[in-house]
């Protein structure tokens, strides 16, 4: 159960990474001037996958917490 929470935890903290959820909206507007089309849309398609992943983790923890 550990390694699931675990894995969907490092799976939501990347996906803040690579979304950047933890600038601020200063940094946040440089980085979407910075970039390109499809840098963003690359980075938007991995942090999405990311994110279901981390849910997929959390929800599989869950449930073998539930039934342990």
């Amino acid at each position: 159960m550990n390694l699931f929470l675990y894995a969907g935890l490092a799976c939501l903290l990347v996906t803040g990474l690579l979304s950047g959820m933890f600038t601020t909206g200063y940094q946040q507007r440089g980085n979407f001037y910075a970039d390109s089309k499809d840098n963003r849309a690359s980075r938007e398609k991995v942090s999405i996958w990311f994110l279901l992943a981390g849910f997929v983790f959390l929800a599989v923890a869950g449930i073998v917490y539930l039934f342990r």
